[in-house]
């Protein structure tokens, strides 16, 4: 199962990148980007290219920050419920009861 998945994604990588080279070869006209600080001629393709990172990066960084944090709470909760479930399970077997 595992080479299976390692297979699908290495095929998706290799299309990506034929799609990628098919697209930067296709797009090669410059234009000029302008930006606060000045402006610059670069190819379509490294345009696209570049905000498309910008867009992945930011992406990560929101995941590292916000998402992160709450799994690890996630991760906390569960185990202080595992605990108190242990602890009520411990209490009933004092009393004489059974739990589920």
């Amino acid at each position: 199962m595992y080479w299976i998945k390692f297979i699908l994604i290495a095929a998706l990588l290799l299309l990506v990148l034929v799609v990628g080279i098919e697209f930067s070869t296709l797009n090669a006209e410059p234009v000029t980007i302008n930006y606060l600080l000045g402006a610059v001629s670069v190819p379509l393709s490294v345009a696209v290219i570049g905000a498309f990172s910008a867009g992945v990066l930011l992406t990560v960084l929101i995941g590292a920050f916000v998402v992160l944090p709450l799994r690890w709470q996630v991760a906390r909760l569960r185990q202080a419920v595992s605990s108190k479930d242990q602890e009520i399970q411990t209490l009933a077997r004092k009393v004489g009861r059974e739990v589920r």
